[in-house]
Protein backbone atom coordinates (compact mmCIF):
# COMPACT_ATOMS: atom_id res chain seq x y z
CA UNK A 1 0.00 0.00 0.00
CA UNK A 2 1.36 3.42 -0.95
CA UNK A 3 1.35 6.23 1.60
CA UNK A 4 1.38 9.83 0.37
CA UNK A 5 2.55 12.74 2.47
CA UNK A 6 3.07 16.45 1.90
CA UNK A 7 4.73 19.34 3.71
CA UNK A 8 4.72 23.07 3.07
CA UNK A 9 7.40 24.29 0.63
CA UNK A 10 8.86 26.51 3.35
CA UNK A 11 10.04 23.55 5.46
CA UNK A 12 13.76 23.45 6.08
CA UNK A 13 15.82 20.99 3.99
CA UNK A 14 16.58 18.71 6.92
CA UNK A 15 12.94 18.49 7.86
CA UNK A 16 12.06 17.74 4.22
CA UNK A 17 14.45 14.81 4.13
CA UNK A 18 13.01 13.48 7.35
CA UNK A 19 9.49 13.82 6.01
CA UNK A 20 10.39 11.95 2.83
CA UNK A 21 11.83 9.11 4.87
CA UNK A 22 8.63 8.95 6.88
CA UNK A 23 6.55 9.03 3.70
CA UNK A 24 8.36 6.17 2.03
CA UNK A 25 9.13 4.11 5.11
CA UNK A 26 6.24 1.72 4.39
CA UNK A 27 7.86 1.03 1.01
CA UNK A 28 11.39 0.68 2.34
CA UNK A 29 10.48 -1.67 5.17
CA UNK A 30 7.41 -3.35 3.66
CA UNK A 31 7.03 -7.03 4.47
CA UNK A 32 7.45 -9.58 1.69
CA UNK A 33 6.58 -13.26 1.44
CA UNK A 34 9.18 -15.58 2.93
CA UNK A 35 9.70 -18.33 0.35
CA UNK A 36 12.26 -20.94 1.35
CA UNK A 37 13.38 -23.72 -0.98
CA UNK A 38 15.40 -26.53 0.58
CA UNK A 39 17.17 -29.54 -0.90
CA UNK A 40 18.93 -30.07 -4.21
CA UNK A 41 21.65 -28.01 -5.84
CA UNK A 42 21.79 -24.22 -6.00
CA UNK A 43 20.99 -24.37 -9.72
CA UNK A 44 17.97 -26.57 -9.16
CA UNK A 45 16.63 -24.32 -6.39
CA UNK A 46 17.15 -21.22 -8.51
CA UNK A 47 15.36 -22.82 -11.47
CA UNK A 48 12.42 -23.85 -9.31
CA UNK A 49 12.15 -20.34 -7.90
CA UNK A 50 12.08 -18.91 -11.43
CA UNK A 51 9.31 -21.34 -12.50
CA UNK A 52 6.83 -21.05 -9.64
CA UNK A 53 4.31 -18.23 -9.96
CA UNK A 54 3.14 -18.01 -6.35
CA UNK A 55 6.09 -15.71 -5.77
CA UNK A 56 4.12 -12.97 -7.55
CA UNK A 57 1.52 -12.85 -4.79
CA UNK A 58 1.76 -9.95 -2.30
CA UNK A 59 1.41 -10.26 1.46
CA UNK A 60 -2.30 -9.37 1.53
CA UNK A 61 -3.31 -12.13 -0.89
CA UNK A 62 -6.38 -13.98 0.45
CA UNK A 63 -5.79 -17.50 1.70
CA UNK A 64 -8.17 -19.01 -0.87
CA UNK A 65 -6.12 -17.52 -3.71
CA UNK A 66 -2.86 -18.83 -2.26
CA UNK A 67 -4.35 -22.34 -2.05
CA UNK A 68 -5.48 -22.06 -5.67
CA UNK A 69 -1.93 -21.14 -6.69
CA UNK A 70 -0.64 -24.13 -4.73
CA UNK A 71 -2.59 -26.43 -7.05
CA UNK A 72 -0.26 -25.24 -9.84
CA UNK A 73 2.85 -25.54 -7.70
CA UNK A 74 3.53 -29.26 -8.15
CA UNK A 75 3.35 -29.03 -11.95
CA UNK A 76 5.64 -25.99 -12.01
CA UNK A 77 8.20 -27.65 -9.73
CA UNK A 78 8.22 -30.76 -11.92
CA UNK A 79 8.71 -28.66 -15.06
CA UNK A 80 11.61 -26.82 -13.47
CA UNK A 81 13.23 -30.05 -12.33
CA UNK A 82 12.78 -31.91 -15.63
CA UNK A 83 14.36 -28.98 -17.50
CA UNK A 84 17.56 -29.87 -15.62
CA UNK A 85 17.21 -33.63 -16.00
CA UNK A 86 15.49 -34.51 -12.71
CA UNK A 87 12.48 -36.64 -13.68
CA UNK A 88 12.04 -38.34 -10.29
CA UNK A 89 11.88 -35.31 -8.06
CA UNK A 90 9.45 -35.31 -5.16
CA UNK A 91 8.51 -32.25 -3.18
CA UNK A 92 6.60 -31.15 -0.12
CA UNK A 93 5.34 -27.71 0.77
CA UNK A 94 4.11 -25.95 3.87
CA UNK A 95 2.08 -22.73 3.69
CA UNK A 96 1.63 -20.52 6.73
CA UNK A 97 0.48 -17.00 7.48
CA UNK A 98 1.93 -14.66 10.05
CA UNK A 99 0.75 -11.30 11.27
CA UNK A 100 2.29 -9.35 8.39
CA UNK A 101 2.62 -11.82 5.52
CA UNK A 102 2.46 -15.39 4.36
CA UNK A 103 5.38 -17.85 4.10
CA UNK A 104 6.06 -20.95 2.03
CA UNK A 105 8.61 -23.69 2.66
CA UNK A 106 9.29 -25.99 -0.28
CA UNK A 107 11.38 -29.11 0.30
CA UNK A 108 12.90 -30.89 -2.68
CA UNK A 109 14.13 -34.46 -3.02
CA UNK A 110 15.72 -34.53 -6.47
CA UNK A 111 16.24 -38.25 -6.91
CA UNK A 112 18.60 -39.68 -9.51
CA UNK A 113 19.01 -37.50 -12.62
CA UNK A 114 18.56 -38.68 -16.19
CA UNK A 115 21.87 -38.95 -18.03
CA UNK A 116 22.66 -38.95 -21.72
CA UNK A 117 23.21 -42.45 -23.06
CA UNK A 118 23.58 -41.43 -26.71
CA UNK A 119 24.43 -38.15 -28.44
CA UNK A 120 24.08 -38.22 -32.21
CA UNK A 121 24.73 -35.10 -34.28
CA UNK A 122 24.58 -35.48 -38.06
CA UNK A 123 25.27 -32.80 -40.69
CA UNK A 124 23.92 -33.18 -44.22
CA UNK A 125 23.96 -31.01 -47.32
CA UNK A 126 26.69 -28.73 -48.69
CA UNK A 127 27.77 -27.83 -45.17
CA UNK A 128 28.66 -31.39 -44.30
CA UNK A 129 32.37 -30.67 -44.85
CA UNK A 130 32.26 -27.08 -43.61
CA UNK A 131 34.76 -26.79 -40.78
CA UNK A 132 32.43 -24.61 -38.70
CA UNK A 133 29.66 -27.24 -38.75
CA UNK A 134 32.18 -29.99 -38.16
CA UNK A 135 33.28 -28.14 -35.03
CA UNK A 136 29.71 -28.25 -33.68
CA UNK A 137 29.38 -31.90 -34.60
CA UNK A 138 32.66 -32.86 -32.94
CA UNK A 139 32.16 -30.67 -29.87
CA UNK A 140 28.43 -30.21 -29.33
CA UNK A 141 28.86 -29.37 -25.66
CA UNK A 142 26.80 -32.40 -24.61
CA UNK A 143 28.51 -35.70 -23.91
CA UNK A 144 27.45 -39.22 -23.04
CA UNK A 145 27.19 -39.41 -19.24
CA UNK A 146 26.18 -35.75 -18.79
CA UNK A 147 22.99 -34.97 -16.91
CA UNK A 148 20.26 -34.13 -19.40
CA UNK A 149 19.86 -30.35 -19.55
CA UNK A 150 17.12 -29.14 -21.88
CA UNK A 151 18.47 -25.60 -21.78
CA UNK A 152 21.84 -26.74 -23.11
CA UNK A 153 20.04 -28.85 -25.72
CA UNK A 154 18.11 -25.81 -26.95
CA UNK A 155 21.33 -23.76 -26.98
CA UNK A 156 22.95 -26.42 -29.14
CA UNK A 157 20.05 -26.26 -31.59
CA UNK A 158 20.26 -22.47 -31.77
CA UNK A 159 23.96 -22.70 -32.66
CA UNK A 160 22.99 -24.40 -35.91
CA UNK A 161 20.63 -21.60 -36.88
CA UNK A 162 23.08 -18.85 -36.00
CA UNK A 163 25.92 -20.53 -37.90
CA UNK A 164 23.75 -21.26 -40.93
CA UNK A 165 22.70 -17.60 -41.17
CA UNK A 166 26.29 -16.40 -40.75
CA UNK A 167 27.71 -18.70 -43.44
CA UNK A 168 24.98 -18.49 -46.05
CA UNK A 169 22.99 -21.71 -45.53
CA UNK A 170 19.68 -19.92 -45.61
CA UNK A 171 17.67 -23.07 -46.35
CA UNK A 172 19.09 -25.02 -43.42
CA UNK A 173 16.63 -27.01 -41.33
CA UNK A 174 16.44 -29.85 -38.84
CA UNK A 175 15.33 -33.10 -40.39
CA UNK A 176 15.10 -34.49 -36.88
CA UNK A 177 15.61 -33.03 -33.44
CA UNK A 178 14.48 -35.02 -30.47
CA UNK A 179 15.33 -36.18 -26.97
CA UNK A 180 13.94 -39.58 -25.99
CA UNK A 181 13.81 -40.07 -22.22
CA UNK A 182 13.60 -43.47 -20.58
CA UNK A 183 12.60 -42.56 -17.04
CA UNK A 184 12.79 -46.14 -15.82
CA UNK A 185 16.41 -46.48 -16.95
CA UNK A 186 17.26 -42.87 -16.13
CA UNK A 187 18.71 -42.40 -19.61
CA UNK A 188 18.09 -40.17 -22.59
CA UNK A 189 19.02 -40.39 -26.26
CA UNK A 190 19.67 -37.12 -28.09
CA UNK A 191 19.41 -37.00 -31.86
CA UNK A 192 19.99 -34.00 -34.12
CA UNK A 193 20.04 -34.29 -37.91
CA UNK A 194 20.60 -30.95 -39.63
CA UNK A 195 20.42 -30.44 -43.38
CA UNK A 196 22.24 -27.26 -44.35
CA UNK A 197 20.86 -26.99 -47.85
CA UNK A 198 22.95 -25.13 -50.45
CA UNK A 199 25.43 -22.44 -49.48
CA UNK A 200 24.61 -19.08 -51.01
CA UNK A 201 27.24 -16.87 -52.59
CA UNK A 202 27.95 -13.16 -52.57
CA UNK A 203 26.08 -11.48 -55.39
CA UNK A 204 26.34 -7.93 -56.66
CA UNK A 205 28.39 -5.60 -54.46
CA UNK A 206 26.59 -2.26 -54.60
CA UNK A 207 28.99 0.54 -53.69
CA UNK A 208 27.59 3.95 -52.82
CA UNK A 209 30.15 6.66 -51.97
CA UNK A 210 30.79 10.36 -52.36
CA UNK A 211 34.61 10.51 -52.36
CA UNK A 212 37.54 8.59 -53.86
CA UNK A 213 37.67 6.30 -56.89
CA UNK A 214 35.62 3.13 -56.74
CA UNK A 215 38.70 1.22 -57.94
CA UNK A 216 40.65 2.50 -54.91
CA UNK A 217 37.91 1.63 -52.42
CA UNK A 218 37.67 -1.85 -53.92
CA UNK A 219 41.27 -2.50 -52.84
CA UNK A 220 39.90 -2.73 -49.29
CA UNK A 221 37.47 -5.49 -50.23
CA UNK A 222 37.78 -8.73 -48.29
CA UNK A 223 35.37 -10.68 -50.51
CA UNK A 224 34.17 -10.68 -54.10
CA UNK A 225 31.02 -11.61 -56.00
CA UNK A 226 30.78 -15.35 -56.50
CA UNK A 227 32.59 -16.28 -53.27
CA UNK A 228 30.76 -18.25 -50.53
CA UNK A 229 28.67 -16.01 -48.30
CA UNK A 230 30.15 -15.33 -44.86
CA UNK A 231 29.51 -12.50 -42.40
CA UNK A 232 33.11 -12.45 -41.12
CA UNK A 233 34.67 -10.86 -44.23
CA UNK A 234 31.84 -8.31 -44.24
CA UNK A 235 32.69 -7.34 -40.66
CA UNK A 236 36.37 -7.21 -41.59
CA UNK A 237 35.60 -4.93 -44.55
CA UNK A 238 33.63 -2.59 -42.30
CA UNK A 239 36.51 -2.53 -39.80
CA UNK A 240 39.04 -1.74 -42.53
CA UNK A 241 36.99 1.08 -44.00
CA UNK A 242 36.40 2.60 -40.56
CA UNK A 243 40.13 2.44 -39.81
CA UNK A 244 41.06 4.08 -43.12
CA UNK A 245 40.20 7.55 -41.73
CA UNK A 246 38.42 8.51 -44.98
CA UNK A 247 34.82 7.88 -43.92
CA UNK A 248 32.48 9.31 -41.33
CA UNK A 249 29.95 6.53 -41.78
CA UNK A 250 30.40 2.95 -43.02
CA UNK A 251 27.52 0.52 -43.58
CA UNK A 252 28.03 -2.97 -45.02
CA UNK A 253 24.76 -4.90 -45.14
CA UNK A 254 23.57 -8.08 -46.89
CA UNK A 255 20.32 -7.50 -48.77
CA UNK A 256 18.59 -10.68 -47.61
CA UNK A 257 15.23 -9.45 -48.87
CA UNK A 258 16.65 -9.40 -52.40
CA UNK A 259 17.99 -12.95 -52.67
CA UNK A 260 18.48 -13.81 -56.33
CA UNK A 261 18.70 -17.52 -56.93
CA UNK A 262 21.40 -18.53 -54.51
CA UNK A 263 23.23 -15.19 -54.37
CA UNK A 264 23.09 -12.40 -51.79
CA UNK A 265 23.56 -8.77 -52.93
CA UNK A 266 25.60 -6.64 -50.52
CA UNK A 267 25.16 -2.91 -49.99
CA UNK A 268 28.31 -0.90 -49.14
CA UNK A 269 27.32 2.67 -48.21
CA UNK A 270 30.10 5.14 -47.39
CA UNK A 271 29.88 8.74 -46.28
CA UNK A 272 33.16 10.62 -46.49
CA UNK A 273 34.70 12.76 -43.78
CA UNK A 274 35.49 16.39 -44.51
CA UNK A 275 38.55 16.75 -46.68
CA UNK A 276 40.34 19.14 -44.31
CA UNK A 277 40.81 18.66 -40.59
CA UNK A 278 42.36 20.85 -37.93
CA UNK A 279 43.38 20.01 -34.39
CA UNK A 280 44.67 21.86 -31.36
CA UNK A 281 45.65 20.44 -28.03
CA UNK A 282 47.46 21.30 -24.84
CA UNK A 283 48.90 19.25 -22.04
CA UNK A 284 51.52 18.91 -19.39
CA UNK A 285 54.14 16.32 -18.51
CA UNK A 286 57.05 16.56 -16.11
CA UNK A 287 59.53 15.65 -18.87
CA UNK A 288 58.38 18.35 -21.26
CA UNK A 289 56.56 20.91 -19.12
CA UNK A 290 53.55 22.62 -20.73
CA UNK A 291 53.04 21.60 -24.35
CA UNK A 292 50.97 22.74 -27.28
CA UNK A 293 49.95 20.81 -30.39
CA UNK A 294 48.69 22.23 -33.66
CA UNK A 295 47.74 19.94 -36.51
CA UNK A 296 46.38 20.02 -40.04
CA UNK A 297 45.40 17.15 -42.32
CA UNK A 298 44.12 16.81 -45.85
CA UNK A 299 42.50 13.40 -45.60
CA UNK A 300 42.29 12.82 -49.34
CA UNK A 301 44.48 15.00 -51.53
CA UNK A 302 43.16 13.18 -54.59
CA UNK A 303 40.68 10.43 -55.44
CA UNK A 304 43.41 7.78 -55.08
CA UNK A 305 43.51 8.21 -51.31
CA UNK A 306 46.75 10.15 -50.95
CA UNK A 307 46.86 12.22 -47.76
CA UNK A 308 48.89 15.08 -46.27
CA UNK A 309 49.37 16.10 -42.66
CA UNK A 310 51.45 18.64 -40.78
CA UNK A 311 52.00 18.92 -37.02
CA UNK A 312 53.70 21.41 -34.73
CA UNK A 313 54.51 20.43 -31.14
CA UNK A 314 55.95 23.02 -28.78
CA UNK A 315 57.08 22.45 -25.20
CA UNK A 316 59.57 23.78 -22.68
CA UNK A 317 62.27 21.34 -23.80
CA UNK A 318 61.88 21.74 -27.54
CA UNK A 319 59.93 22.04 -30.77
CA UNK A 320 58.97 19.40 -33.30
CA UNK A 321 57.63 20.27 -36.77
CA UNK A 322 56.76 17.54 -39.28
CA UNK A 323 54.98 17.34 -42.63
CA UNK A 324 54.19 14.02 -44.33
CA UNK A 325 52.63 12.84 -47.57
CA UNK A 326 51.06 9.35 -47.40
CA UNK A 327 50.47 7.03 -50.35
CA UNK A 328 48.38 3.86 -49.91
CA UNK A 329 49.70 0.93 -51.89
CA UNK A 330 47.93 -2.00 -53.60
CA UNK A 331 46.74 -3.26 -50.19
CA UNK A 332 45.84 0.07 -48.57
CA UNK A 333 44.80 -1.51 -45.27
CA UNK A 334 48.20 -3.21 -44.98
CA UNK A 335 50.70 -1.14 -46.96
CA UNK A 336 51.60 2.53 -46.79
CA UNK A 337 54.43 4.70 -48.10
CA UNK A 338 55.22 8.00 -46.35
CA UNK A 339 57.40 10.84 -47.58
CA UNK A 340 58.25 13.30 -44.83
CA UNK A 341 60.38 16.18 -43.72
CA UNK A 342 60.78 17.78 -40.34
CA UNK A 343 62.67 19.87 -37.85
CA UNK A 344 63.25 19.03 -34.18
CA UNK A 345 65.17 20.74 -31.43
CA UNK A 346 65.57 19.70 -27.81
CA UNK A 347 67.41 21.23 -24.88
CA UNK A 348 68.20 19.44 -21.63
CA UNK A 349 70.41 20.52 -18.74
CA UNK A 350 73.52 19.17 -20.49
CA UNK A 351 72.76 18.86 -24.22
CA UNK A 352 71.36 20.83 -27.12
CA UNK A 353 70.28 19.30 -30.42
CA UNK A 354 68.65 20.60 -33.63
CA UNK A 355 67.84 18.15 -36.44
CA UNK A 356 66.60 18.63 -39.99
CA UNK A 357 65.17 15.42 -41.47
CA UNK A 358 64.08 14.27 -44.91
CA UNK A 359 63.00 10.67 -45.33
CA UNK A 360 60.72 7.96 -46.61
CA UNK A 361 59.19 4.88 -45.03
CA UNK A 362 57.28 1.79 -46.12
CA UNK A 363 55.02 0.09 -43.56
CA UNK A 364 53.37 -3.27 -44.11
CA UNK A 365 51.58 -6.02 -42.25
CA UNK A 366 50.38 -9.47 -43.25
CA UNK A 367 46.67 -10.23 -43.62
CA UNK A 368 46.71 -12.71 -40.72
CA UNK A 369 49.20 -10.92 -38.46
CA UNK A 370 49.25 -7.85 -36.22
CA UNK A 371 53.00 -7.37 -36.63
CA UNK A 372 53.90 -4.05 -38.26
CA UNK A 373 57.09 -3.92 -40.31
CA UNK A 374 58.54 -0.53 -41.18
CA UNK A 375 61.47 0.09 -43.53
CA UNK A 376 62.79 3.65 -43.59
CA UNK A 377 65.62 5.77 -45.00
CA UNK A 378 66.35 9.15 -43.41
CA UNK A 379 68.82 11.90 -44.15
CA UNK A 380 69.50 13.85 -40.95
CA UNK A 381 71.60 16.98 -40.50
CA UNK A 382 72.07 17.62 -36.80
CA UNK A 383 73.69 20.49 -34.94
CA UNK A 384 74.45 19.57 -31.34
CA UNK A 385 76.27 20.70 -28.21
CA UNK A 386 77.28 18.66 -25.17
CA UNK A 387 78.26 20.29 -21.88
CA UNK A 388 79.10 23.67 -23.33
CA UNK A 389 81.53 22.28 -25.91
CA UNK A 390 81.68 23.94 -29.33
CA UNK A 391 78.77 23.15 -31.63
CA UNK A 392 79.22 20.18 -33.97
CA UNK A 393 77.49 19.24 -37.18
CA UNK A 394 76.61 15.73 -38.27
CA UNK A 395 75.26 14.51 -41.62
CA UNK A 396 73.87 10.98 -41.55
CA UNK A 397 72.04 8.76 -44.02
CA UNK A 398 70.23 6.23 -41.81
CA UNK A 399 68.48 3.11 -43.13
CA UNK A 400 66.35 1.39 -40.47
CA UNK A 401 63.96 -1.49 -39.91
CA UNK A 402 61.47 -1.75 -37.05
CA UNK A 403 59.03 -4.42 -35.93
CA UNK A 404 56.17 -3.74 -33.53
CA UNK A 405 53.03 -5.31 -32.15
CA UNK A 406 50.49 -4.53 -29.42
CA UNK A 407 47.95 -6.96 -27.97
CA UNK A 408 45.48 -6.24 -25.18
CA UNK A 409 41.99 -7.09 -24.00
CA UNK A 410 40.83 -3.83 -25.57
CA UNK A 411 39.76 -2.06 -22.39
CA UNK A 412 40.69 1.47 -21.41
CA UNK A 413 42.12 -0.15 -18.27
CA UNK A 414 43.50 -3.43 -19.69
CA UNK A 415 43.93 -6.41 -17.38
CA UNK A 416 46.11 -8.31 -19.82
CA UNK A 417 48.25 -7.44 -22.81
CA UNK A 418 51.72 -6.80 -24.10
CA UNK A 419 53.60 -4.67 -26.61
CA UNK A 420 56.91 -4.98 -28.39
CA UNK A 421 59.01 -2.56 -30.40
CA UNK A 422 62.31 -3.57 -31.96
CA UNK A 423 64.49 -1.46 -34.24
CA UNK A 424 67.80 -1.84 -36.03
CA UNK A 425 69.39 1.20 -37.65
CA UNK A 426 72.76 2.37 -38.82
CA UNK A 427 74.68 4.84 -40.89
CA UNK A 428 77.48 3.50 -43.10
CA UNK A 429 80.19 6.01 -43.99
CA UNK A 430 80.27 4.45 -47.46
CA UNK A 431 76.98 6.25 -48.15
CA UNK A 432 78.44 9.64 -47.29
CA UNK A 433 77.66 9.77 -43.56
CA UNK A 434 80.07 11.57 -41.22
CA UNK A 435 79.93 8.75 -38.70
CA UNK A 436 79.53 5.02 -39.14
CA UNK A 437 77.47 3.16 -36.50
CA UNK A 438 75.00 0.29 -35.98
CA UNK A 439 72.33 0.42 -33.30
CA UNK A 440 69.84 -2.10 -31.87
CA UNK A 441 66.93 -1.05 -29.65
CA UNK A 442 64.05 -2.99 -28.06
CA UNK A 443 61.21 -2.16 -25.66
CA UNK A 444 58.82 -4.67 -24.10
CA UNK A 445 55.79 -3.98 -21.91
CA UNK A 446 53.40 -6.44 -20.26
CA UNK A 447 50.23 -6.25 -18.16
CA UNK A 448 49.03 -9.17 -16.05
CA UNK A 449 45.95 -9.32 -13.85
CA UNK A 450 47.04 -10.56 -10.43
CA UNK A 451 44.66 -10.69 -7.49
CA UNK A 452 42.57 -7.54 -7.23
CA UNK A 453 45.00 -5.46 -9.30
CA UNK A 454 47.48 -5.46 -12.19
CA UNK A 455 51.19 -6.10 -12.54
CA UNK A 456 52.83 -3.82 -15.13
CA UNK A 457 56.29 -4.74 -16.37
CA UNK A 458 58.52 -2.70 -18.67
CA UNK A 459 62.03 -3.19 -20.03
CA UNK A 460 64.04 -1.42 -22.69
CA UNK A 461 67.54 -1.91 -23.95
CA UNK A 462 69.87 -0.61 -26.62
CA UNK A 463 73.31 -1.41 -28.04
CA UNK A 464 75.41 0.83 -30.27
CA UNK A 465 78.60 -0.03 -32.09
CA UNK A 466 80.48 3.10 -33.20
CA UNK A 467 84.10 3.77 -34.03
CA UNK A 468 84.34 7.12 -32.21
CA UNK A 469 81.67 7.90 -29.60
CA UNK A 470 82.36 11.64 -29.57
CA UNK A 471 81.34 11.79 -33.25
CA UNK A 472 77.93 10.26 -32.47
CA UNK A 473 75.27 13.02 -32.46
CA UNK A 474 73.12 13.50 -29.38
CA UNK A 475 69.98 12.10 -31.05
CA UNK A 476 71.71 8.72 -31.51
CA UNK A 477 72.98 8.46 -27.92
CA UNK A 478 71.12 6.77 -25.07
CA UNK A 479 69.97 8.54 -21.90
CA UNK A 480 67.83 7.37 -18.97
CA UNK A 481 65.58 9.10 -16.45
CA UNK A 482 62.14 10.67 -16.65
CA UNK A 483 58.45 9.82 -16.65
CA UNK A 484 58.74 6.81 -18.99
CA UNK A 485 62.19 5.67 -17.89
CA UNK A 486 63.57 5.72 -14.34
CA UNK A 487 61.24 7.86 -12.28
CA UNK A 488 62.77 9.83 -9.40
CA UNK A 489 65.31 11.30 -11.84
CA UNK A 490 65.02 14.25 -14.20
CA UNK A 491 64.43 13.77 -17.93
CA UNK A 492 67.57 12.33 -19.60
CA UNK A 493 69.65 13.00 -16.49
CA UNK A 494 71.18 9.51 -16.17
CA UNK A 495 74.13 8.29 -18.21
CA UNK A 496 77.91 8.45 -18.52
CA UNK A 497 79.36 11.66 -17.09
CA UNK A 498 82.28 13.81 -18.22
CA UNK A 499 83.67 17.02 -16.77
CA UNK A 500 82.73 20.17 -18.62
CA UNK A 501 85.58 22.04 -20.24
CA UNK A 502 83.95 25.34 -19.26
CA UNK A 503 83.53 24.96 -15.49
CA UNK A 504 84.81 21.46 -14.73
CA UNK A 505 81.28 20.43 -13.63
CA UNK A 506 79.95 16.91 -14.35
CA UNK A 507 77.93 16.67 -17.56
CA UNK A 508 75.73 13.75 -18.67
CA UNK A 509 76.94 13.05 -22.22
CA UNK A 510 74.88 9.91 -23.00
CA UNK A 511 76.00 6.37 -23.67
CA UNK A 512 76.44 3.67 -26.27
CA UNK A 513 74.11 1.29 -24.46
CA UNK A 514 70.88 1.37 -22.44
CA UNK A 515 69.10 -0.90 -19.99
CA UNK A 516 66.08 0.06 -17.86
CA UNK A 517 63.37 -1.97 -16.14
CA UNK A 518 60.20 -1.20 -14.20
CA UNK A 519 57.92 -3.26 -11.98
CA UNK A 520 54.61 -1.67 -10.97
CA UNK A 521 51.47 -2.89 -9.24
CA UNK A 522 48.28 -0.88 -9.31
CA UNK A 523 44.94 -1.45 -7.63
CA UNK A 524 41.62 0.01 -8.71
CA UNK A 525 39.99 1.64 -5.71
CA UNK A 526 37.02 3.24 -7.48
CA UNK A 527 35.45 3.17 -10.91
CA UNK A 528 37.95 5.55 -12.52
CA UNK A 529 40.70 5.71 -9.92
CA UNK A 530 43.62 3.45 -9.02
CA UNK A 531 46.66 3.61 -6.75
CA UNK A 532 50.08 2.26 -7.68
CA UNK A 533 53.47 1.30 -6.23
CA UNK A 534 56.57 0.83 -8.38
CA UNK A 535 60.29 0.14 -8.53
CA UNK A 536 62.37 1.48 -11.47
CA UNK A 537 66.01 0.90 -12.25
CA UNK A 538 68.44 1.32 -15.11
CA UNK A 539 71.08 3.48 -16.75
CA UNK A 540 72.77 4.44 -19.99
CA UNK A 541 76.39 3.33 -20.15
CA UNK A 542 79.49 2.69 -22.23
CA UNK A 543 81.09 -0.72 -22.47
CA UNK A 544 81.08 -2.35 -19.02
CA UNK A 545 80.81 0.70 -16.73
CA UNK A 546 77.23 -0.08 -15.85
CA UNK A 547 75.77 1.23 -12.60
CA UNK A 548 72.07 0.68 -11.90
CA UNK A 549 70.19 3.73 -10.70
CA UNK A 550 67.18 2.71 -8.61
CA UNK A 551 64.04 4.44 -7.45
CA UNK A 552 60.78 3.60 -5.67
CA UNK A 553 57.49 5.42 -5.57
CA UNK A 554 53.75 5.63 -5.19
CA UNK A 555 51.20 6.96 -7.63
CA UNK A 556 47.58 7.72 -8.40
CA UNK A 557 45.88 6.89 -11.70
CA UNK A 558 42.84 8.59 -13.17
CA UNK A 559 41.36 6.36 -15.87
CA UNK A 560 40.06 9.06 -18.20
CA UNK A 561 38.11 8.49 -21.45
CA UNK A 562 41.25 9.28 -23.47
CA UNK A 563 43.62 7.13 -21.43
CA UNK A 564 45.19 6.97 -17.97
CA UNK A 565 46.54 10.12 -16.35
CA UNK A 566 49.39 9.32 -13.95
CA UNK A 567 50.56 11.24 -10.90
CA UNK A 568 53.68 9.65 -9.41
CA UNK A 569 55.88 10.49 -6.44
CA UNK A 570 59.28 8.80 -6.80
CA UNK A 571 62.47 8.86 -4.75
CA UNK A 572 65.91 8.05 -6.15
CA UNK A 573 67.68 5.54 -3.90
CA UNK A 574 71.20 6.20 -5.19
CA UNK A 575 71.26 9.98 -4.94
CA UNK A 576 70.55 12.13 -1.93
CA UNK A 577 67.58 13.89 -3.45
CA UNK A 578 64.04 14.23 -2.19
CA UNK A 579 60.82 13.01 -3.69
CA UNK A 580 60.19 13.96 -7.30
CA UNK A 581 56.76 14.54 -8.86
CA UNK A 582 56.02 12.96 -12.26
CA UNK A 583 52.92 13.81 -14.30
CA UNK A 584 52.22 11.91 -17.52
CA UNK A 585 49.42 10.44 -19.60
CA UNK A 586 49.01 7.95 -22.41
CA UNK A 587 48.25 4.27 -22.96
CA UNK A 588 49.75 1.64 -20.67
CA UNK A 589 51.07 -0.38 -23.63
Amino acid sequence: MLTFCSRPMSTLASATVGALLLCFAPLLWAASPDIRIEGGSDRLRDNVRSFITITDEPCDTPLWRLRARLRELSRQVQSAAQALGYYHLSSEHELSRGEDCWALTLTLEPGEPVRLAQVEVVIKGEGENDGAFQSIRNQPGLRVGDILDHGRYESLKSRFGVLASARGYFEGRFERSRVVVDKDANTADLELIYHTGPRYQFGELRLEHDILDASFIQRYYTFQSGEPYDTEPMLELKSRLNASDYFRSVRVNPLLQELDGQTVPVSIELEGRKRHGYSIGAGYATDTGPRLLLGYENRYVNNRGHAFNADIKVSEVGTNVEAAYSIPMSRPANELVRLYTGYQNEKTDDTLSAINTVGASYTRSEEDSDWLQTYSLNYEREYYEVGGQPEKRSDLLIPAFSLSRTRSDGNNYPLSGWSFLGRISGSPSSLGSDTSFVQLYARVKGIYGIGPGRLLLRAEGGITEVAEFNDLPVSQRFFAGGDASVRGYDYKSIGPVELSEEDNEPVVVGGNHLLTTSVEYDYRIMNNWAIAAFVDQGNAFNNSDFDFKRSVGLGVRWISPIGPVRVDFARALDDHEGWRLHLSMGPDL
